[in-house]
């Protein structure tokens, strides 16, 4: 039963689709050309088709991809090197420099960064002298309090930068 639904279906589904092809106008029939009149020679045409065919079976590629094209041009100019990496790189294949050998056979513990002294201690000295200059302030402010008070006119102290 389902075999006779599904052939049905198919014949109504196909139906109208044949029906149209029938309908559509075909299309015309090619009406005999004048070779001649336009210019062409069978001739040659048949000397070019048997050239061809010798060509393929001499192992010749049917597409004619075989293309030879000349280019003519000025070359770039060549630069191995920039005149930076003469100047101050590191030339390859050369023998290691001196930091090299030391990074390459100290232990990572001994080559730690040192630790800058210089700029602890100038660090500390800056701060000290900002805290002594804080201290010369306000040791003049309290007596320019006191003056003020007793009743004299003298300047106010400048305060540390």
């Amino acid at each position: 039963m389902s075999r006779f639904l599904a052939a049905a279906a198919l014949t109504l589904v196909l139906a109208p689709l044949s029906a149209a092809a029938q309908d559509a106008p075909s299309s015309p029939a090619p009406s005999s050309l004048d070779a001649n009149a336009m210019g062409i020679s069978l001739s040659r045409i048949q000397r070019r088709l048997a050239v061809e065919s010798e060509s393929r079976r001499e192992g010749v590629s049917p597409l004619k991809l075989e293309f030879f094209v000349d280019v003519y041009g000025n070359a770039p100019a060549l630069r191995f090197f920039q005149p930076e990496e003469l100047l101050w790189g590191p030339v390859p294949g050369s023998a290691p420099s001196h930091r090299d050998m030391i990074m390459h056979n100290l232990p990572q513990a001994f080559r730690s960064p040192r630790v800058d002294f210089l700029g602890m201690v100038t660090g500390v000295a800056m701060y000290g002298a900002k805290k002594i200059s804080q201290w010369e302030y306000d040791r003049e402010l309290a007596a320019y309090k006191k003056l003020v008070e007793a009743g004299k006119n003298v300047p106010a102290p400048t305060p540390p930068k």
